[in-house]
C-alpha cells in the first residue's frame, strides 16, 4: 500500500518518533526516509508520513512545505500519523491534503477530529525491544565512554573473535557526549555497531555514575578500544579495574608499562578461549584492582605534583 514512510525524525537512537518509524518500516518492509529525501519520490506513489513538530525547526518545516509542492507536482498520495499536534500552519496544510489521518493518542484524536473526515485513533506499541537478558552461559559485556571515541574497527575484530570461539553474549553500551561532539555521528556509529553485533547489542544511552557502577558489577567483562592503544589517562578503564572487573582493550608501546595482557588486562589481540574461563576472568579482575590502586591512585599523583 505504502512505498515509503517519511518522518520528521530519522535517528532512532535519539528519538522515540524515529524509532517508531524505523520499526513500522521494518514491519511493512518499506524504506524509512526523511523529508529531505522527498525529491526522490516517484510520480503516483502513496506514502505514509509520521510527524511531530513539538520542537521548533524552521529548516525541517521548510522541507515539509517543499514536500507538499512535490506531492502536488507528482500526484503523490499520503496519509499522516501525528505523534503530537501543535496547531501549526504546516500541520493544517498536511491535514487538508492527507487521504487519511492517524492520531497517536486520544487527546490528539479529539484535536484533529474537526479538521478531517477520516481520523483514526491509534497508539504507539512498546519500543524497548531489548530487555535485560541474563543467562548462566551467556557472557555479559559492558562498555561505556564518549560516543565519538567508539572504535568500530576493533569492535568488528572483537565480534569476529566471539564468533570464532562460539561464545553466546550480550553487549550493553552506554555513551557520554562531549560538549563539542555531534549527536548525528553517534547515530551512524550505533547503526554500524548493530551491523557488527546484530541483536546482541543493547544501547543504554547516557547513564549516571551510579548506574554505570551497577552495570560494571553485573557484567563479566568490560570492553573499550582506542585509536592507538590504552593510555595512562583513560579513566574509564581505571574505573572498571578498581571494581575488580576484567578489561579487554588494545595495548601498544605507549600504554602504561604496568598493564600486562593476561595478567591484569586483556589485549584484544591475545584474546582466546581460555581467557573467557570464569576463573581466569576473575583472577585478571582481582589483579587489575590491586594494580590500578598501586599505580594510579590520587595520593601518588598529588605527591608527584607537590614534589619539586
Amino acid at each position: 500500500m505504502y512505498s515509503n514512510i517519511i518522518s520528521t525524525h530519522i535517528k532512532p537512537h535519539l528519538s522515540g518518533v524515529a524509532q517508531f518509524g524505523s520499526v513500522l518500516a521494518q514491519k511493512l518492509n518499506i524504506p524509512l526516509i526523511s523529508f529531505f529525501k522527498s525529491e526522490d519520490l516517484r510520480e503516483g506513489e502513496t506514502v505514509l508520513l509520521t510527524v511531530s513538530f513539538s520542537i521548533p525547526d524552521v529548516e525541517l518545516e521548510t522541507r515539509v512545505w517543499r514536500f507538499m509542492e512535490i506531492a502536488e507536482e507528482k500526484k503523490i498520495t499520503f496519509s499522516v500519523f501525528f505523534h503530537s499536534f501543535s496547531d501549526l500552519p504546516i500541520e493544517h496544510a498536511l491535514i487538508k491534503k492527507a487521504a487519511r489521518i492517524f492520531s497517536g493518542n486520544d487527546e490528539i484524536y479529539h484535536e484533529l477530529l474537526p479538521f478531517h473526515v477520516f481520523v483514526k485513533k491509534m497508539w504507539s506499541p512498546p519500543l524497548l525491544r531489548n530487555g535485560f537478558i541474563d543467562k548462566p552461559d551467556m557472557l555479559n559485556i559492558f562498555s561505556f565512554g564518549m560516543a565519538y571515541k567508539i572504535q568500530t574497527a576493533y569492535h568488528r575484530l572483537f565480534a569476529s573473535k566471539l564468533k570464532q570461539l562460539k561464545k553466546d553474549f550480550v553487549i550493553r553500551i552506554s555513551t557520554g557526549f562531549h560538549e563539542k561532539a555531534n549527536f548525528g555521528k553517534y547515530d551512524d556509529i550505533a547503526k554500524e555497531l548493530e551491523g557488527i553485533y546484530e541483536n546482541k547489542v543493547h544501547f543504554y544511552g547516557f547513564l549516571s555514575d551510579e548506574a554505570v557502577g551497577y552495570f560494571i558489577q553485573r557484567s563479566d567483562v568490560y570492553v573499550n578500544f582506542f585509536p592507538k592503544g590504552a593510555r595512562a589517562n583513560n579513566t574509564t578503564l581505571f574505573a572498571v579495574m578498581e571494581r575488580a572487573r576484567p578489561v579487554i582493550t588494545n595495548l601498544d608501546e605507549h600504554s602504561p608499562s604496568w598493564m600486562k595482557s593476561g595478567v591484569n588486562i586483556i589485549d584484544i589481540r591475545d584474546l582466546d578461549k581460555k581467557m573467557f574461563d570464569k576463573k581466569v576472568l576473575d583472577r585478571i579482575g582481582k589483579k587489575s584492582c590491586k594494580d590500578v590502586w598501586k599505580y594510579t591512585n590520587w595520593d601518588i599523583l598529588v605527591r608527584a605534583i607537590k614534589n619539586k
